[in-house]
């Protein structure tokens, strides 16, 4: 476990991770615990006390503390040579199970930092939870990272490329239920005024098999979703064993809308290379010469 001999490029959270609002009764320490966790896995690589202090500000005494109380649990692995922690295998496999239930046969880490690498855009993982989407993960596309959303935010279904995306691999009463809720809960972006309007925005999205998104991001962003489970466009087929789980699965390559615009070809191309190679639960099949039309 030694330390790279050169200095390391410390994550630095965006402001908006620093002021994500997660409500009362957060406990402290335990968000800390999970805040070091999210680091490591940001750096990919050991790392010192005083890197940690220095990326997630959390004081170093606590920091110290944390750590050790991690090594001792088996979560973490301490080099005193080098004075170094590591994330350890035990750490790896507390929710492998999920993984293993949704996509048996897939590496999704493993497909994220490919798309990452191969378009140079950040890839987000959406999770459905109720009538939201949670960004369940992100491999930022640098460590400059005050445009780029907090891993963990939650979003409206009907509100975001990734939400579409997940809509679109559900029936379609399910779908109309939830723009009833959502349009009565004003969660709704300003331009969408009917239940109509969502299903035909769904429409399209099953049609292409993907939802390329211009105006449900921030200013000038753009997205190229696409969902886990739904085989293709044919969601009304028999879906096959284990479908059910990763349908509530999308993937969101974003970025600036100029970026995204441009590198459209490359994107398709690394989201069809990459399902081959790394998801092989999941079937892609768009059209690389029709027309990207945004939703």
């Amino acid at each position: 476990m030694a330390r790279a001999k050169h200095s390391i490029s410390v994550p630095r959270p965006s402001q908006r991770d620093r002021e994500r609002d997660l409500g009362a009764g957060v406990v402290k320490s335990a968000r800390r615990v999970f805040e070091i966790i999210e680091f490591f896995e940001q750096l990919n690589e050991p790392a010192t006390v005083s890197d940690i202090v220095q990326a997630t500000g959390i004081p170093q005494s606590s920091t110290s503390m944390l750590l050790q109380t991690l090594e001792r649990m088996g979560y973490l692995c301490w080099n005193p040579d080098d004075r170094i922690y590591m994330p350890s295998l035990r750490l790896h496999m507390l929710g492998g199970w999920v993984h293993d239930i949704t996509l048996p046969r897939s590496n999704l880490r493993l497909a994220m930092q490919e798309l990452s690498k191969r378009t140079g855009l950040s890839v987000v993982l959406g999770q459905r939870t109720g009538r939201y989407v949670q960004y369940a993960h992100v491999v930022f596309a640098s460590n400059e990272r005050d445009d780029d959303v907090p891993i963990g935010v939650v979003r409206p279904l009907v509100g975001t490329g990734l939400g579409y995306s997940l809509l679109a691999a559900m029936p379609d009463e399910e779908v109309r239920r939830l723009a009833i809720a959502s349009l009565a809960m004003q969660e709704q972006p300003p331009f969408i005024h009917s239940v109509e309007q969502i299903m035909t925005m769904v429409a399209q999205a099953r049609r292409a098999g993907y939802v390329y998104s211009t105006r449900l991001q921030n200013r000038n962003k753009a997205s190229f979703s696409f969902n886990l489970g739904m085989a293709g466009t044919a969601w009304h087929d028999e879906r096959p064993e284990g479908s059910r789980e990763s349908s509530l699965l999308s993937i969101a390559i974003a970025g600036k809308r100029r970026t995204v615009q441009d590198r459209l070809p490359d994107i398709i191309a690394a989201v069809h290379a990459v399902t081959q190679e790394c998801l092989p639960d999941v079937r892609i099949d768009i059209d690389p010469h029709r027309p990207i039309e945004p939703i």
